[in-house]
């Protein structure tokens, strides 16, 4: 039995992917205990006790590394991990930074250097793109509202304005795209990325990088629907050869090392090919490509146990993605275990919330 931690389980109306990976992980070959670790008490993931061993409550990543490292060494005297699978790109510079320590603990994770981090990075696409055979959309880089007010001189509307790790906006007009940058930068920060508005049809590739430029295979699919936060609600899988030699590319030109996700777009006047993301961690949706029979999850978990795993991409074309929403019912004493202790678990509640309201 391995014991493999994973994080984003955060499955709500913007998913992580944690929840997707414990999944693939769950109907692989291997025999595995799944352990998400969460940031906050209300992810779903904490909850869903069906899928997800245990949980545990992190404090953020942006926090004092040495508070992280200590509450993950916490973690694992209790759990004994044998793999941590990183799913969030905002914490994957603290691993980065940690994981020859995590190593020496016993944990082994599949994650790209530095180098190869700052490579993929929105606000590199441009150096990127071309090296790896397309085309970029012309992007500003905005640190302040002065660059906003000279980014949407340069861009015509529309635009899309993006936040430095997740969420992605269309502003028809400068009113908007002001907007949903204070909003971003309220919520993630700086840099701010407004870049053109193509017109086209969006497809992702999925895939696995070995750290040496091979890859563990290649996945696509074609996005049909997406929430207005730009996430895939809907997909289909492709076999599009083109996409798959352009992922290949992206591993071989940077070694990448762990998950990735490449977010296309093919224009429709031209049919060119436009790359507008390269996400460092498996997606939301990798679950689609282990389903289809592309258990990047499994392979990746296989390869850093030192078992031999699968490499191909063969998969049939047209198997439809289809996301739904569905709810859960707990006690309120599960939750306040979890506020309580930052973990999951039936413990005994150490306060009573369920009183009664008068009105």
């Amino acid at each position: 039995m391995l014991t493999v931690a994973v994080s984003g389980i955060n499955a709500v109306d913007n998913p992580g992917p944690g929840t997707g990976i414990i999944r693939a992980l769950k109907e692989s070959s291997l025999e595995v205990r799944a352990v998400g670790l969460a940031y906050d008490s209300m992810e779903p993931g904490v909850y869903m006790t069906g899928l997800i061993d245990k949980a545990y409550v992190l404090p953020y990543p942006s926090s004092d590394r040495r508070l992280f490292l200590e509450r993950l060494g916490e973690i694992h005297a209790r759990e004994k991990l044998d793999v941590i699978v990183s799913a969030l790109d905002a914490e994957l510079p603290i691993y980065m930074e940690s994981e020859s320590e995590l190593h020496r603990w016993g944990i082994k994770m599949l994650i790209p250097d530095r180098h190869a981090f700052q490579k993929r990075e929105k606000s590199q696409l441009d150096e990127l793109a071309p090296r790896i055979g397309v085309k970029c959309p012309k992007f500003r880089v905005c640190t302040s509202f002065r660059d906003l007010r000279s980014a949407l001189n340069d861009i015509k509307p529309p635009r899309m304005v993006k936040g430095p790790f997740y969420e992605a906006y269309k502003a028809p007009s400068d009113m908007e795209a002001e907007e949903y940058f204070l909003k971003l930068v309220n919520k993630w920060g700086f840099p701010i990325i407004v870049q053109e508005f193509i017109s086209g049809e969006e497809y992702d590739v999925v895939g696995c990088g070995d750290g040496e430029g091979g890859n563990m295979g290649l996945f696509a699919m074609k996005k049909m629907t997406t929430t207005a936060l730009g996430k895939v609600w809907n997909a289909v899988s492709i076999r599009n050869e083109t996409l798959l030699e352009l992922a290949s590319t992206f591993v071989q030109h940077l070694r990448w090392r762990g998950g990735f996700e490449m977010e296309v777009i093919v224009e429709d006047k031209t049919r060119e090919i436009y790359l507008l993301e390269a996400n460092p961690r498996f997606p939301a949706w990798v679950y689609m490509a282990a389903a289809c029979g592309i258990n990047l999850p499994e392979r990746m978990v296989r390869l850093l146990m030192g078992m031999s795993y699968e490499d191909h991409s063969r998969y049939e074309s047209g198997k439809m993605m289809i996301r739904f929403t569905s709810e859960m019912l707990k006690d309120i004493s599960d939750f306040e275990h979890v506020v309580c202790f930052g973990e999951s678990g039936n413990g005994p509640s150490v306060c009573d919330c369920r009183s009664e309201v008068a009105i």
